[in-house]
């Protein structure tokens, strides 16, 4: 799933966060904090319930659904950020 803030000034993002599936994974997602949609500002590997709590709150302050990630991450592809 990828959530966005638009900017009220142009109605472009201004922050988007990114989750994405984890292979072989039923209990974790990965999430990428972009700043502007372009710099990656953080990447954290965070629980399912962590997750939805993450999107309530993100979605009461305003954000936009923009997009869905349903490629899983390969847990290598992980292990390389980290």
């Amino acid at each position: 799933m990828q959530l966005s803030s638009l900017s009220k000034l142009n109605n472009e993002s201004t922050m988007v966060c990114d989750y994405f599936p984890i292979v072989d994974s039923t209990q974790f997602m990965y999430k990428v904090l972009k700043f502007q949609g372009v710099d990656t500002m953080s990447t954290n590997v965070i629980s399912m319930d962590d997750f939805k709590a993450e999107l309530n709150e993100r979605i009461e302050l305003g954000y936009t659904v923009t997009g869905f990630n349903l490629e899983p991450v390969s847990s290598k592809v992980i292990q390389l950020v980290y």
